[in-house]
C-alpha cells in the first residue's frame, strides 16, 4: 500500500554534549614513563579511557587491530590530550571533521529504510539493520536505538526505497506498515549519557505486526531500487569485528558502501555520540549520513553491527562511521536473534538413490551448531544435531525397503530449505548367531539341559552335533534348545540362523561334561604327622555309584566304589617326610583327578651322655648308628612336599 510522504521533523535529535573540562580527571603525562606505551588493558586502561572522552576535542577511544590505544578527536587543541599524546608515544590519535553525531533525521532495509511515526506532524527516517526474531520466534527487524525517542514505542513504516534513493527528505514515501517497537537503549540504560562499559549501547527492536510482509535474512546491496532483494547478501552469521577482513554498510540514505580491513581503526571501545557513550567499533570511509542509523554493518556474512553515527569527510578529515557492537547490543534485548540464511543438509552417504544395511548410518552435513530434522515418508520424524564440523548421522530404520526422507536444518528460529532423499535399506550379511551356554572349551559337572544363544529377532536356528533341533528367536533375539548330555568328553553343537532367505555361518561349541573332583577328608591336605601317629587310611566323599582309584606315594592304584556319598582305603606305610595322595573319581570312563599331600615326622634321637672322663672339646661322639640316623633325618628335609587340587579329564 501506498501513501503520500510526510515531512519529518529534526526536533527528536540528540544535541551535543557539552563541554566537559579536564582538571582533577586527566591522568597527568607523568603517571606513564615518557617513550612507553599507553595502557589498552587491564584496570589501568579500564580507569583511564573513561577520562579520555571527558575532553571536548575527544569523540571516541579504543584499541586498535595491534592493540594499540587509539583516540580519535576533531580538530583543535587541547593542551591536556597534546601533553599527553607526546609523553607517550604508543598513543595512536586521528582527526575527523566534528563531533560524531547520530545519523539519523531523526534517523530503514538490512539496508531498507522506514519512518518513525512520532505524532501527527512530526517523525524520523532510519535503516533497518537485520531482519530477526523475538524471543517467542515472531518476525521482527533490528535497528538502532536512538531512532525511538526515548521511553516511547512507536509505529513504523516502510519507505519506498526509489524516494530514498534520492537522499531528498521531500521524496519520501511510506509503502506499509512495518511494526512498533519493543525495546530501544540508546546511551545508557533507561535513556541516560551513559559510561564507559558494554552497559552503553544503541540498539533498538521493532516487533513487525505486518503479516504480509516477508522478511529475508539478507543485507541489501541496492543494486535495484524496485526490488531491495536483487543482489542481496545473505546473513549467515553474528559476530564481532573482524580486522582482517573488508567490512561494508548499508542504509537507505548512502545505500550499500564498502572499507577495506585497514579502515577498521578501533576494534572495541567507546564513541561520544550525540553527547551519549556507546560500546562499539569506528571505521574510515564508509560511507554514512542522515537516515542511515540503524542500518546494517556486515563483513562478508557476518552481522557485526548497527550503523550509530559518524562524521562526514571535511577537508583533510576523512569520512568516520561508529557500529554499535552487536552480539554485546542484543545481549541487552531480552532474548532477540538476528535472522539467518541457513544451508540446506546434504546426504554424504549413502548417495541418493543408493543402498544401507538396515542399522547402518546414514550420514550428511549441515550448518555447523544446526539441529536437523528428519522428516521420514514412512516412520516417526526425529532430529538429531550437528558436530562442530558440521556433521550429523543417525541409523537405518529396520524396516526393508524404500526409505524416503526431507532435511532441514535450523538455527535458532531460522531454518533452511528442506531437501528430499530416498535410499533403499536392504539386509545386512547374516552375521553367525552366538552361543552363550554352554561356553566353548568349557567342562560342567552337571548334566547340559539346554544350549541357548542369542540371534537377530524372529531368525530360525538351526543345532546339528551332539544336539539336533530348530527354534526361532524372541523379540529380544534370545533361543534356547533343550538338550540332554551327562558325562561325556569332546561334545560338540553348531548353530545356524535363518532370516528373510540368507543363512548364516556357523556358531560351534564344543565342551565336555565331568564329574565333580572327589573330596580327600582324611589325612587332611598339607596336615603334619609324628612318626607314631602315622595314618593308616585315607577317605573322603563322592558321587554314588562311582569308581575311586587312589594311588599312594605313586605306588600301585586300588580301587573302591562310592556307597552312600563317602569312599575309603586302607593306607600302607608313610614315609618320613612328604607323602602324596593321587584320588581319581570316574563315572562311565570319565574322571577328575584329585590330589592332596602330609608330613611324617622323623623318629625322635636320643641325646648320648658324654664320658666326663673325656676332655671336653666341643664335640659330642655318638655311635656310628645315631649319627646315621641324624643324616637321613637331614636329607628328610631337604623332601619337597607337593600339594595340589585340581580337576582334570583322563580317558
Amino acid at each position: 500500500m501506498q501513501r503520500s510522504h510526510r515531512r519529518f521533523s529534526r526536533s527528536l535529535s540528540i544535541g551535543t554534549a557539552a563541554a566537559l573540562g579536564l582538571s582533577g580527571l586527566f591522568i597527568a603525562p607523568s603517571a606513564f614513563a615518557a617513550g612507553t606505551e599507553a595502557p589498552v588493558t587491564g584496570s589501568d586502561y579500564a580507569k583511564y579511557a573513561p577520562q579520555l572522552l571527558e575532553d571536548d576535542t575527544v569523540q571516541a577511544v579504543g584499541r586498535d587491530a595491534s592493540g594499540n590505544l587509539v583516540i580519535v578527536k576533531t580538530a583543535g587543541s587541547s593542551s591536556e590530550v597534546d601533553e599527553f599524546t607526546a609523553a607517550n608515544p604508543g598513543v595512536v590519535v586521528q582527526e575527523i571533521s566534528g563531533p560524531i553525531e547520530a545519523t539519523a533525521a531523526n534517523d530503514v532495509v538490512g539496508g531498507a529504510g522506514y519512518y518513525t511515526s512520532i505524532n501527527a506532524d512530526e517523525g524520523g527516517l532510519c535503516s533497518i539493520g537485520f531482519t530477526a526474531w523475538t524471543p517467542d520466534g515472531d518476525p521482527a527487524v533490528i535497528t538502532a536505538g536512538h531512532c525511538a525517542p526515548d521511553g516511547t514505542t512507536p509505529d513504523t513504516y516502510l519507505t519506498l526505497p526509489a524516494g530514498d534513493a534520492t537522499g531528498d527528505m521531500d521524496d519520501v514515501e511510506l509503502i506499509a506498515p512495518l511494526g512498533t517497537f519493543n525495546f530501544a537503549q540508546y546511551g545508557g540504560v533507561g535513556g541516560g549519557v551513559g559510561a564507559q562499559d558494554k552497559n552503553s549501547i544503541d540498539i533498538g527492536v521493532i516487533d513487525v505486526t505486518n503479516t504480509a510482509l516477508n522478511l529475508e535474512p539478507e543485507v541489501s546491496t541496492w543494486e535495484d531500487t524496485a526490488d531491495l532483494s536483487t543482489g542481496a547478501i545473505p546473513i549467515t552469521a553474528v559476530g564481532k569485528v573482524n580486522p582482517a577482513l573488508p567490512i561494508a554498510k548499508s542504509g537507505r540514505t548512502t545505500q550499500y558502501s564498502t572499507a577495506p580491513a585497514a579502515n577498521i581503526f578501533i576494534t572495541e571501545g567507546y564513541a561520544d555520540i550525540s553527547g551519549r557513550t556507546v560500546f562499539g567499533f569506528g571505521v574510515y570511509d564508509l560511507d554514512s549520513t542522515q537516515g542511515d542509523s540503524g542500518g546494517a554493518i556486515i563483513q562478508g556474512g557476518t552481522a557485526v553491527g548497527v550503523v550509530s553515527g559518524g562524521a562526514p569527510a571535511e577537508g583533510s578529515a576523512r569520512q568516520f562511521v561508529w557500529g554499535s557492537d552487536l552480539t554485546n547490543a542484543l545481549s541487552h534485548t531480552g532474548g532477540y536473534t538476528v535472522a539467518l540464511t541457513v544451508a540446506a543438509p546434504t546426504l554424504t552417504s549413502p548417495a541418493n538413490g543408493g543402498t544401507v544395511e538396515r542399522g547402518a548410518l546414514i550420514t550428511g552435513t549441515g550448518p555447523v551448531s544446526s539441529t536437523i530434522s528428519v522428516d521420514a515418508a514412512t516412520g516417526e520424524d526425529f532430529e538429531v544435531p550437528t558436530d562442530a564440523a558440521g556433521a550429523f548421522s543417525f541409523p537405518a530404520p529396520a524396516q526393508l525397503g524404500a526409505y524416503a526422507f526431507t532435511l532441514q536444518a535450523a538455527i535458532g528460529f531460522s531454518e533452511s530449505p528442506t531437501s528430499s532423499y530416498a535410499v533403499t535399506v536392504v539386509p545386512a550379511p547374516l552375521l553367525a548367531p552366538v552361543i552363550t551356554s554352554p561356553a566353548n572349551g568349557s567342562s560342567s559337572t552337571t548334566d547340559i539341559t539346554a544350549i541357548t544363544g542369542t540371534a537377530v529377532p524372529g531368525s530360525t536356528i538351526t543345532l546339528t552335533g551332539d544336539v539336533t533341533g530348530t527354534t526361532t528367536t524372541n523379540g529380544a533375539g534370545a533361543w534356547s534348545v533343550e538338550a540332554d548330555l551327562s558325562y561325556g568328553l569332546d561334545y560338540s553343537v553348531s548353530v545356524t540362523q535363518a532370516f528373510e532367505g540368507q543363512i548364516s555361518p556357523a556358531a560351534t561349541t564344543a565342551f565336555n561334561v565331568v564329574p565333580a573332583a572327589a573330596v580327600i577328608t582324611t589325612p587332611a591336605d598339607g596336615s603334619t604327622f609324628a612318626n607314631a601317629d602315622a595314618p593308616t587310611s585315607v577317605s573322603g566323599t563322592g558321587i554314588d555309584g562311582a569308581t575311586i582309584t587312589l594311588i599312594h606315594n605313586g605306588g600301585t592304584a586300588v580301587t573302591t566304589t562310592v556307597v552312600d556319598g563317602v569312599w575309603s582305603f586302607a593306607l600302607g606305610a608313610s614315609r618320613v617326610g612328604g607323602n602324596t595322595l593321587v584320588v581319581t573319581q570316574s563315572i562311565d570312563g570319565v574322571a577328575t583327578v584329585t590330589e592332596a599331600g602330609y608330613t611324617l615326622a622323623a623318629v625322635a634321637v636320643a641325646a648320648v651322655p658324654r664320658d666326663p672322663s673325656l676332655a671336653a672339646t666341643g664335640v659330642d661322639l655318638m655311635p656310628a648308628g645315631g649319627l646315621a640316623a641324624l643324616l637321613l633325618l637331614a636329607g628328610a628335609a631337604f623332601l619337597a612336599i607337593r600339594k595340589k587340587r585340581f580337576g582334570t579329564v583322563q580317558n
